[in-house]
This record gives structure tokens, sequence and C-alpha cells, in this order.
């Protein structure tokens, strides 16, 4: 840092005598980065403006990621685009696999097999919970709770090993859900492993129902969004359920097989730090309920359109397509135009953590201590990698 210092005060250049700071202090207001350091909120930046220890404004810095998904799929084949779409957000790469396939999916007219689509479901459900651990180990490393973060990334563990013997990659899948289906079938003894990770999954819920006075002081009443703001700005997924609004894609206009599953959508009023990440543990309960019911009614048959392999080219006819699913974050979509050739004329991509990060995380800031952003920021669980995108 060679010795700079990062607290300003807004003098315009104009040093402020002694007596002004002394008769003056508790009306500066200083200039205070958050971010973009990635342990902190990720590659993300916010600029505070501070009156002591009280956030008086905050203003969105995104940008620190360049990447140029939408760009880049332009220029690739379906399948290729199959496996850049793990990209877009490394916390929860097979929901994006899942709305970019059910893109190509439309346009093409792909009859998917029944089979594939309850693997869909199952994948992606599967991504929802180890994306929520990490939203919760995050959490509680911002709030002091290292023992939380360590548990939650321990038990994630498991579910990388299924995504491992699964799709053969444990973070990045692959493409593993792909145009036509997934790339291939469950391998020998998965079902009963998948069995076998919810209920180690299971204990830490149960872990995690027990009281913990520390982690609630820090995020109980704080960052409180209203479900009035909420609805205005944009927020979708965790973030607005936690506000009291029942809102989720799968119910309101479901997709693959979600129609013929019984889940609720979990709901929490106080629209606080806590409230959200709540909703976070209550939809990890909905998750596994979800694939139970998968396994238990999966049928057979092929995994994949036989036509749509991995190796032939894919010609997109002319159209265009949105499309849209609940991931874990909130409501992600994907518009698609194709114009006859083997490659998308143009992708368009929305991330929930847009508006999450910047009209949401604005409103929400000012009035609460400096010691309170890292606990908002990861209340909202944002990736600020599908803003940069």
């Amino acid at each position: 840092m060679s010795g700079r210092n990062f607290l300003t005060n807004p003098t315009n250049g104009r040093k402020a005598t002694g007596s002004e700071e002394m008769s003056t202090d508790k009306e500066l207001i200083y200039d205070l980065p958050f971010g973009p350091a990635h342990p902190g909120p990720g590659n993300f930046s916010i600029k505070l403006k501070i009156r002591g220890e009280e956030v008086v404004s905050a203003r969105s810095d995104p940008g620190y990621l360049h990447r140029g998904f939408e760009k880049l799929m332009e220029y690739r084949s379906p399948m290729q685009n199959a496996v850049l779409s793990d990209r877009i957000c490394v916390f929860e790469p097979l929901n994006w696999n899942l709305v970019h396939a059910e893109a190509v999916d439309t346009l093409i007219g792909t009859n998917v097999p029944e089979r594939a689509k309850y693997i869909r479901v199952l994948m992606v459900e599967l991504s929802r919970i180890q994306s929520h651990m990490i939203w919760y180990g995050a959490m509680s490393l911002a709030t002091g709770f290292n023992t939380g973060f360590k548990m939650a990334f321990g038990y994630r563990d498991y579910i990388l090993d299924l995504f491992e013997l699964i799709t053969g990659g444990r973070v990045y899948p692959t493409g593993y859900i792909c145009p036509g289906g997934v790339r291939r079938d469950l391998p020998s003894g998965a079902v009963e492993k998948i069995k076998a990770t919810l209920d180690k999954v299971e204990e830490m819920l149960k872990l995690e129902e027990l009281e913990n006075p520390s982690f609630e002081a820090r995020a109980k009443g704080v960052g409180i969004l209203s479900a009035k703001d909420a609805i205005a700005l944009g927020a979708t997924g965790p973030v607005l359920r936690g506000s009291g609004v029942e809102a989720d894609v799968r119910k309101d206009a479901p997709y693959e097989i979600y129609r013929q599953l019984d889940f609720k959508v979990p709901t929490r009023k106080e629209g606080d730090a806590y409230a959200r990440c709540m909703v976070g543990i209550d939809e990890m309960k909905e998750s596994i309920y979800i694939i139970e019911q998968v396994l238990d009614s999966l049928p057979s048959g092929k995994v994949r359109e036989p036509s749509l392999k991995p190796e032939l080219s894919v010609e997109i006819p002319n159209g265009e397509v949105y499309i849209r699913n609940e991931i874990s974050r909130g409501e992600a979509a994907m518009y698609m135009v194709g114009n006859g050739g083997t490659t998308p004329y143009r992708v368009k991509i929305r991330g929930p953590s847009f508006l999450h990060l910047i009209p949401v995380l604005e409103h929400i800031l000012p009035g609460n201590s400096i010691s309170d952003v890292p606990a908002i920021y990861w209340s909202l669980n944002s990736c600020p990698a599908d803003m940069d995108r």
C-alpha cells in the first residue's frame, strides 16, 4: 500500500486544519473501500462513505472479473457452450448448465428423454445444497463463526465426491447437463451413494438447528429489506423470500419435472440478514426432499437425444427464446437467438446477483455499522462472477 491512507475526507483535495478536524470530527464523512480483494467480497468492491462507525452511503463497483461469456458463446457450438456455462458461476455450475441446455433445447425443439429430466433435477438440487453450504460457510466467516465455515465446507466435500463420481469433475462438471439431456447415465452404485450423502447433509442441518447466540447477535436486525423494497429493487430467490414474498420459478413457471414434485417454498418475514440465511437452511431441507422423490421415481431409458452427440455440430434454427430457472441465488435466465448457423447469433445472460449487489446492497447498507457490512454483503448470497459475464 506504500503507506497510502484509504480513509480520506471529502474536502476536494483541501487539507483540513487541525482545529477544523477537532471541531467537526463527528460531522466529517470519510471514504472507505470494501474489496475488491477476493477473500473479502470475492472480486467485487463497494465504495462506502462513513461517519464514525456508521455507513452513510454505499456505491457498488463491479467489473473486476473480465470474462465476456455472452460474446464467447456466439463463437462456439452448443456442446462447447455447455462446458463454458460451467464458468458463469463457480458456486453452481450445474444450474447454469441447465439454463443453457434448456435454451438450446427450446430453440431446436429437442425431445429430452424423461430419465434425463429426472437426472437434471437431481443434479441441480444437489448443486443447490452445496451452493447454500458455501453461502452458510461464507456467512459464518463474515460473522466470526469460524466453526460454521469449516463445518459447511467439510460437509460440502461429500457432494463434490458425488459430482466427481457422476460427471468426472468436482467443481466444474464439464457441461454434464447438455443440450439433449445429460452426457452420461448415473454410474453403478450412484443412487446408494447419493442417499448416504443426504444422510450426511441432514447431520449438518441438525447441528444448525442448535441455538447460536453469537451468530444471531451478528445477523438479526441487520440489513433489513422490506417486502415492498425487495420487489421494487428486483430481488429474487432467498433475498426476496427472506422478506416474506413466496416466489419461486420452480413453482410459478415449472420446468423439467418440477410440476410433478411436492415441495414447499420457505419464507421468513423479518427481511434481515438472519432471515435470509435461515431461508437457505430451510431450502436445503426441501432440496433433500425433492431429491428423495426423484430417486424413488427415477424412470429407465435414454439420457440424451441420440442426434445431439457431443462431437457433432448442431444447427440452431432461426428464432429466439428466453429461458428462466430458479438457481440457488434467485432467478437466472438466458436469452438466445439463432440464425440457422452452428453457433448462437446472440446470447444474453441474466444473473440474479446483478440486482442484489447493486440496487439492493446500496439500499440496505446505509444506517448500519461498518462491522455489519460483511454480514449484510454475504447474506445476499451473491456471485460477482455472474455479473461480469
